[in-house]
């Protein structure tokens, strides 16, 4: 993270013993009285993960810094790092200060370009977050209509996990992202783009390639492959338990975070692994893939924009927002699910 914040003009407080948050901001406005410089030092150790590395960066001394944290823990009326020779970790109230200081200091980092863009033209670099499992014509005839509209705007597509995308929405290392999500997050804002069903598959090296007449049973202890952030995040759950109830082998013989990788294993016969129907539709017709059950009742998961309210976004990234709620708008809701019709094989 780029560690060059803003130096605001310090207002003394006198140091004062420990005493509970609540307490203090009923007693005196915080926003009026607090030293503002003590975000940022506090920002700093929380990105660094330590008092040494903090006062490198700063260009100060470790006494120095740690003074400045004993401050805005005195301050604060609590704790907010928890460190020994060995250890460093922010408490749980040292955590939401460190998110709300990110809020605090990008909105402060987007002030130049936001009183500077000039408003007759849309013009740089905008980058589209986005995880990799992401195939439909939404998103195409976005990327189609933003080029048509703004030409002089170049696109920097970035692939990262759902799970990777929603951290970095809610620490605002972003301002939005298309993302799949099983659950909402009541802090970030969502928009329904489309629907797709998953079904378990396996290449032509596998032993059940090509045979008819399966039943779930049949899958049980064969390998599997799978996405990384099944095993570690919420958003892919719902596949997670496909794997289970078909009873396939664990560990997973190969994991990745991309969708191409995923079906490049299952192609050369690693596993079994679970991919979405109108993406596998064309490598079954084509011999590539074959469909296993369970073949009724596929995983939905929904794909949305997901955005942060509290994000100042660019006038690019306002202007390609709008183009993609306008496709999405268009688009009929039934077109919209991709209930691709991939029965049991005949």
């Amino acid at each position: 993270m780029d560690f060059d914040y803003p130096i605001i003009n310090t207002i003394y407080i006198p140091r004062t013993p420990m005493q509970p948050v609540s307490k203090l901001l009923t007693e005196s406005s915080l926003a009026r009285s607090l030293d503002w410089n003590l975000l940022r030092t506090f920002l700093v150790i929380a990105e660094a993960q330590g008092i040494s590395a903090a006062a490198d960066i700063l260009g100060r001394t470790q006494p120095a810094v740690s003074a400045a944290l004993k401050r805005l823990e005195e301050t604060m009326g609590t704790q907010l790092v928890q460190r020994s020779s060995t250890r460093f970790s922010l408490s749980e109230t040292g955590a939401l200060l460190h998110r709300e200081c990110r809020e605090i200091f990008h909105t402060i980092r987007n002030i130049p370009g936001l009183i500077g863009e000039d408003p007759s033209a849309i013009a740089g670099t905008l980058q589209l977050h986005m995880a990799s499992h992401i195939v439909s014509d939404i998103i195409d005839d976005t990327l189609a209509t933003f080029h048509q509209r703004y030409p002089q705007v170049a696109l920097d597509i970035c692939l990262q996990p759902s799970s990777a995308l929603i951290e970095s929405l809610l620490n605002r290392s972003i301002n939005f992202g298309v993302s799949l999500a099983c659950s909402k997050v009541a802090e970030l804002e969502y928009f329904h783009l489309y629907q797709e069903y998953f079904g378990l598959f396996c290449g032509p090296r596998h032993p059940l390639f090509g045979k008819r007449g399966l039943k779930l049973e049949d899958l049980a202890g064969h390998n599997a492959v799978s996405f990384k952030v099944v095993a570690a995040s919420e958003v892919l759950q719902t596949i997670n338990g496909m794997y289970r109830q078909a009873k396939l082998a664990m560990p997973f013989r190969g994991i990745s975070d991309h969708l191409e990788e995923v079906r490049r294993m299952v192609l050369a016969g690693l596993g079994v692994g679970a991919l979405p129907l109108h993406v596998a539709a064309r490598d079954v017709r084509d011999g590539l893939l074959w469909r296993l059950p369970p073949f009724e009742h596929p995983t939905p998961i929904d794909v949305y924009l997901v955005s942060n309210p509290k994000a100042q976004l660019s006038r690019a990234e306002q202007a390609f927002v709008r183009v993609m709620q306008e496709v999405t708008a268009a688009k009929p809701i039934e077109a919209r699910i991709y209930a691709v019709e991939l029965s049991e094989p005949r």
